[in-house]
């Protein structure tokens, strides 16, 4: 019972930075016997976010001509603007917003997955033995680490967009402009309509932020305890002999687990599979966007700070996806070798072993929308692209 004890509140010391975050942006899963208040205050909370972005994204325009661009910007809208510099400046933005707002449709129509995966999570640290405890530890630690650092990086990165102008303006005396961009159809530049704005705008920026780095640190998390369920799985295939008497039963306790195991990866794969092929793609234009506005304020420190950190940011975003994905792929492929590897000579459990076999060939992963999975290799793809994208934007200003 002291054990139990133990591991919940180690559990909770290491879930409370996602869950704070997740809260904030109101994605973490409300429990079953939530009271009506609170879940009232969710449903304004979620609309005052959703209200905040989406005003930004239907009534901002670039510089005076062009609508907001969508997130599938591509290299040759941009190329037809007039002015390039301001165009991927604000496509750069407009797009990490429109993903925002992806994200928070996509959790508020899965709460009941997310509830489901958010429970089996606390359950299978408080609930399981020191052993297999050891063996999750050793799968996710890494990955709360990596969580806590994108979140402080995500929360850095906000300041730096909300700070800067304001420098610029009243320490340079650079010209009025708002930190996430907008054109509000009237002037925003006098006050006080400017401080207005300003402080409207750094608000949905804050939100967008939090949305940020809630969710991909959620998304990591939760991917990351996939993985370990099977790397759970697999130590306990090796460790079964057919010589003993109970081999039996616990093969049978590991088909169990195998299948709750796969549950669990399904649940996953429905929450996040529409989303990770909108990161995906919207991700390319980030990294592309924000190298290029890299290169074209290299005189401009205080902007050059601003979006090497957005870079930073966007990239280890990304990074995590993939490789949470990539774990997940190795250790649920892996648990055949681990069922071959196992002491199944001149056992009576060989034909269920052999089925156990034959599934783990279809790996449990996490696809973006069904047209490719989440991997190393799709990482460093998306990486490979901006690249590509990114010199044609530089050969375009050149000329």
């Amino acid at each position: 019972m002291n054990f139990q004890i133990y591991a919940g509140e180690q559990y909770d010391k290491l879930i409370k930075p996602i869950m704070t975050t997740g809260r904030i942006i109101s994605i973490w899963p409300l429990s079953e016997d939530s009271s009506r208040s609170t879940v009232l205050f969710r449903r304004i909370h979620l609309f005052c976010m959703f209200f905040l972005w989406v005003f930004h994204l239907f009534i901002a325009r670039l510089g005076a001509q062009v609508v907001v661009m969508s997130f599938a910007v591509t290299a040759d809208v941009v190329h037809n603007l007039s002015d390039l510099d301001e165009a991927t400046e604000c496509a750069l933005i407009c797009t990490a917003f429109y993903l925002c707002v992806v994200r928070l449709l996509v959790y508020t129509a899965h709460q009941k997955d997310m509830l489901y995966v958010v429970n089996t999570m606390r359950e299978d640290w408080t609930m399981s033995s020191y052993e297999d405890r050891t063996i999750m530890a050793e799968k996710t630690m890494f990955a709360f680490r990596l969580a806590k650092y994108f979140i402080s990086t995500v929360a850095v990165t906000i300041v730096m967009f909300m700070c800067i102008p304001l420098l610029e303006i009243y320490v340079a005396g650079n010209e009025k402009i708002l930190p996430f961009r907008g054109y509000f159809f009237i002037n925003h530049t006098v006050s006080p309509i400017f401080e207005f704005f300003y402080l409207f705008n750094v608000t949905a920026g804050g939100f967008g932020g939090s949305m940020i780095a809630g969710a991909t640190s959620f998304n990591l998390i939760v991917i990351m305890h996939g993985s370990a369920k099977f790397a759970v799985l697999r130590k306990r295939l090796e460790a079964i002999n057919g010589k003993d008497p109970d081999s039996s039963s616990v093969m049978r306790e590991c088909i169990i687990r195998h299948q709750k195991a796969i549950e669990f990866a399904d649940a996953l794969e429905r929450i996040i599979n529409v989303l990770a092929l909108g990161q995906f793609v919207i991700s390319t234009g980030l990294i592309c966007f924000a190298g290029f506005q890299i290169t074209s304020m290299m005189e401009d420190k205080g902007r050059l700070m601003k979006y090497s950190t957005f870079l930073n940011s966007a990239i280890l975003e990304l990074f995590m996806f993939s490789f949470s994905g990539d774990g997940l792929i190795e250790e649920s492929e892996s648990v055949g070798l681990s069922a071959y590897n196992s002491g199944w000579m001149k056992s009576r459990y060989c034909p269920r072993l052999m089925i156990m076999m034959m599934r783990s060939m279809v790996p449990s992963k996490i696809t973006a929308a069904k047209f490719y999975s989440m991997s190393l290799e799709s990482f460093s793809t998306v990486l490979s692209t901006s690249f590509s994208y990114f010199t044609v934007l530089t050969a375009t200003k050149e000329e």
